[in-house]
């Protein structure tokens, strides 16, 4: 069970949603709703082979690109790569020796809410009527040291709209479909930050909390930086964003799992040494995470 301070357990998890869908849903067009129970779909295209179909978001870098190699090599799966460069991307499968005939990269801005929207509906077309089996909500970005926010396109801070709104929206967008995949499985990537019951959450400060979410009630646009409405802090704003994602996936498991069988995940991949972009710079931090990376990493 995920806590944080002033915001833990599933009344609170409920305030963030409802929150959500009160203050920021009319602007961004976010609209969680009850999908379909599922039913029997008679599927027969062949494009897909009988593989299960995942989509991954940021798979040209760090976790999620050793997340689509991981999948593909198994066989079994048809992975989607959602990704803001796919330029990049095409370079990355092209290293990693991804099968193009089991990957598919498509552009998805998470910075903006119309991009989410235009990759689900690209998707959509494509995948026709298969189901989508697998969601695995990986993108995100970290800016520890700025002194101000960053924006998105929408006006909302970026880490908070990267890592977590528009997750939220693609999540809305593609409940549908999961609910017509036997057993399938929506993952969100957190963060060990985010939670305050732990050495590495409640022992390194900021603390990840979102008080009474006073900001985001007011529909955390700018100028209003922070979902609790105080202050810009890079660090808390990206532990926060990490709260979020572990709290909603709580809530959307005891609300939707029975009824629909998509069973919904948050996990901690630990100390991962990422491209500076993402926040982590320096000779310290570098070799910091390079130690935590070879001492923890699972064998190949």
């Amino acid at each position: 069970e995920n806590h944080s301070r002033g915001s833990s357990g599933p009344d609170s998890s409920m305030r963030l949603l409802l929150a959500l869908a009160a203050a920021v849903a009319p602007a961004a067009g976010l609209n969680l709703q009850m999908p379909a129970l599922r039913g029997q779909t008679g599927l027969t295209d062949a494009r897909f082979g009988g593989k299960k179909l995942v989509v991954v978001t940021g798979t040209s870098s760090g976790l999620g690109r050793k997340t689509a190699a991981a999948l593909l090599r198994t066989g079994k799966y048809h992975v989607v790569g959602a990704v803001r460069d796919l330029d990049k991307m095409e370079v990355v499968a092209e290293v990693d020796g991804f099968d193009p005939d089991l990957f598919t990269p498509m552009h998805c801005e998470l910075n903006s809410f119309a991009s989410v929207r235009a990759f689900v509906d690209e998707l959509k077309e494509w995948k026709a009527a298969k189901p989508v089996d697998r969601l695995i909500c990986n993108a995100a970005v970290y800016q520890p040291s700025l002194p101000y926010a960053k924006w998105s396109e929408d006006g909302h801070e970026q880490q908070m709209q990267i890592n977590y709104l528009s997750h939220f929206l693609l999540t809305s967008l593609l409940l549908d479909d999961l609910a017509k995949a036997p057993g399938a499985r929506c993952v969100f990537v957190g963060s060990v930050t985010g939670n305050d019951n732990t050495v590495g959450g409640g022992g390194v400060y900021p603390i990840a909390d979102l008080k009474k979410l006073d900001g985001l009630k007011l529909g955390a646009k700018n100028p209003i930086s922070m979902f609790d409405g105080y202050n810009f802090d890079g660090a808390k704003a990206y532990k926060d964003s990490k709260l979020c994602l572990m709290m909603t996936s709580n809530l959307l498991h005891d609300k939707y799992a029975k009824q629909t069988g998509i069973a919904f995940s948050s996990i901690y991949p630990g100390c991962i040494g990422l491209r500076p972009s993402l926040g982590r710079r320096g000779a310290f931090s570098a070799t910091l995470a390079g130690t935590a990376n070879r001492s923890s990493a699972p064998p190949d």
